[in-house]
């Protein structure tokens, strides 16, 4: 009985001494900390005298990553091909009988990327436990190689957009300008007048994607879109945004309705993106040549924004989901363009930038209306 109760609280603290290098995937600071922890756990559970944990590079050679009991020169000028003979040549560098060796693989995607090897003075009493603690240990280390692989990628990914997307900018810029400006001239024509508009509408949208990436890239790797609060009269933007969308989309009028005090500290050219994602989604999801209602209501300590339209709801699926990025809730118009999916988010991590909130109704009869509350005084970021 004695030796049952014995097993059973050596085999408990093994486990415990897994789940460690499992919690390391989640808290360590590095990819290195989880490889020596899981060097480190290999030695304690399996008594080795010698744990090395080999991963291959770019070259498709092994290197050393973490080591325990092994000389340091060694460690430096290990570099040695993922094959059959890969064991052999492991056992006379380190001079190890083949009884009292052992490794596994560490398998990503499919594919050994590594290999945890142990080395012990007596041949194992346990061959089959071994090899299941070893390869518990080996697969955290592959689980900690592909984090950190993926982590790499998205990290490029997103500095990919966001240099791209700055680099862009200024030219877009330019267009839209000059399109603007002659979509304002008189005497340029009917054709000519549309064709302006067909420019200003595209170089508009191309704009907004690009600020959309931009955004996105600083949200997630910046925790959270930055402001600038200054007071300021938002009915001055709320004008700004009408007579933008109604210069580009005639058939499209926009209602303002503003009450009450409409002043406040706000970052003003974030509420202008902020009301220009909810305007173009209302132009962009909207029944067609149908009014958008822009109502602003200010209030003794908030004042509150509501965009609403007319047509096809959002399906009540997605309507716990319709601020992440990259998600489209509505189907828009046929011969729109649908977008990234990025300016509902964009608009949210606004409003919360602010310290407000935003929240989505819709239904049948009574349309769609997204409401943002927005406190009138935003303390400026840290």
């Amino acid at each position: 009985m004695i030796s049952v109760i014995r097993t059973d609280a050596y085999r408990l603290q093994q486990v415990r001494k897994l789940t460690e290098v499992s919690r390391a995937l989640t808290y360590a600071a590095s990819i290195d900390e989880v490889f020596q922890l899981a060097v480190d756990r290999a030695a304690d559970l399996l008594a080795a005298d010698k744990v090395l944990l080999l991963v291959a590079s770019d070259d498709d050679l092994l290197v050393l990553r973490s080591s325990r009991g092994v000389d340091a020169a060694l460690a430096q000028q290990f570099r040695e091909p993922l094959d059959e003979g890969l064991v052999r040549r492991l056992a006379g560098m380190l001079d190890a009988q083949p009884e009292t060796f052992l490794g596994v693989p560490l398998v990503v995607a499919g594919a050994i990327k590594g290999v945890l090897v142990v080395i012990r003075a007596e041949a194992s009493t346990d061959a089959e436990h071994d090899e299941w603690l070893l390869s518990v240990l080996a697969d955290q280390a592959a689980l900690a190689l592909e984090k950190s692989r993926l982590d790499e990628i998205g990290e490029f990914r997103e500095q990919l957009i966001g240099i791209v997307g700055h680099d862009l900018r200024n030219p877009l810029n330019t267009i839209l300008l000059a399109a603007q400006h002659l979509v304002l001239h008189e005497g340029l024509g009917e054709k000519a007048t549309e064709l302006a508009r067909k420019i200003t509408r595209s170089a508009s949208l191309a704009a907004r994607l690009i600020d959309q990436l931009l955004d996105l890239t600083r949200s997630r790797l910046g925790g959270g879109i930055p402001i600038d609060p200054r007071p300021f009269d938002l009915s001055e933007v709320c004008l700004q945004v009408t007579g933008e969308t109604e210069l580009t989309h005639p058939d499209r009028p926009v209602r303002l309705d503003v009450r009450g005090d409409s002043t406040g500290v706000w970052d003003r050219d974030r509420l202008y993106q902020l009301l220009a994602n909810l305007v173009g989604n209302a132009v962009q999801h909207g029944e067609p040549r149908s009014a958008i209602d822009l109502r602003v209501d200010g209030g003794e300590t908030e004042v509150v924004i509501e965009v609403a339209n007319r047509g096809e709801p959002i399906p009540p699926a997605m309507l716990p989901v319709i601020f992440d990025a990259f998600r489209k809730g509505r189907r828009a118009h046929p011969s729109r363009t649908h977008g990234l999916g990025l300016g509902l988010f964009i608009a949210q991590q606004i409003a919360r930038s602010h310290g407000g909130s935003i929240a989505v109704t819709s239904s049948g009869g009574e349309g769609t209306t997204f409401r943002v509350r927005l406190p009138r005084g935003t303390a400026p970021a840290p």
